[in-house]
């Protein structure tokens, strides 16, 4: 995996698809729930999905610090 780490508005990276390192180095996905619907937080660190939100502003309200970064992770599967 390379990783490379951006200095972007901590709000505005909750979007689908980004890669997020948490205050505590744990890395997440957010993703889009298409069965139910909503927005969710998979943790990459230890394979956990969270509690899913109807919307990205409520996801980013519920998990957004301003210690996160936008990680620019490009992951390969062999």
């Amino acid at each position: 995996m390379k990783i490379n780490f951006k200095d972007e508005k901590t709000e505005d990276i909750y979007q689908v698809g980004n890669v997020i390192k948490a205050y505590d180095n744990t890395l997440f996905l957010v993703v889009e729930i298409i069965n139910g619907g909503g927005y969710a937080l998979v943790n990459l660190t230890d394979n956990t999905v969270s509690k899913t939100y109807e919307t990205l502003g409520e996801l980013a309200e519920a998990f957004c610090n301003e210690d996160d970064f936008l990680v620019n992770a490009e992951i390969n599967v062999f």
